[in-house]
């Protein structure tokens, strides 16, 4: 029984799309070529531009894709039940989301800290996502706070994020410094200048 070309069609798009994430994630974006993501999947450059457009698609289609897993790792988690436990939930399932999508966290972690020139898209749809996600928090009652929203989302994101683009770097320091002890887990928190 032959597949059906919308099956086939979404099947190489998803290939396609999940080895641009490997190799965005191993090199960045900039330095990977459409002919390249082509090679490693084992189709014609022209595939990749008749599913992408082009290199900018490629780009905004991993994005959605990263910016996807964490929505649909956050929004797992019900509104209901003590404030404190929901957020802590919502953390943990953005954690475990990361932490079962590495390539993700590789590639968040080049978009973020060290982003291409020009390539803030990542950057920006997970900030607006989390922005979203906290007025929801606050319109469920859950996220109450005197500070703007968009601080407030900001602090959300970097809470979550933080271990996972910090950690790696601690733990090269650790070794370098060839610490006697375990390497100890980053916590991340913001505090203001007057606080």
């Amino acid at each position: 029984m032959r597949e059906s070309p919308s099956r086939t069609t979404t099947d190489s798009r998803d290939r396609i799309r999940a080895t641009a994430l490997r190799l965005f994630a191993a090199q960045g974006a900039a330095a990977t070529s459409l002919r390249e993501v082509a090679r490693e999947v084992g189709v014609a450059p022209g595939l990749v531009v008749h599913h992408f457009g082009g290199k900018d698609g490629l780009r905004a289609a991993v994005d959605e894709c990263v910016v996807d897993l964490f929505r649909e790792a956050v929004d797992s988690v019900p509104l209901e039940g003590p404030a404190d436990e929901v957020i802590a939930a919502r953390d943990r399932a953005a954690a475990q989301m990361f932490e079962d999508n590495p390539e993700a966290v590789d590639y968040l972690r080049r978009a973020v800290v060290t982003p291409d020139p020009g390539a803030e898209g990542l950057a920006r749809m997970l900030m607006e996502e989390t922005i979203r996600r906290t007025q929801t928090l606050r319109d469920h009652g859950i996220a109450r706070s005197r500070i703007p929203l968009e601080e407030q989302a900001v602090a959300v994101l970097v809470r979550q994020l933080g271990t996972l683009l910090l950690q790696p770097a601690l733990e090269r320091l650790w070794a370098m410094a060839q610490a006697p002890t375990p390497v100890p887990t980053v916590k991340v928190s913001l505090r203001r200048a007057e606080d």
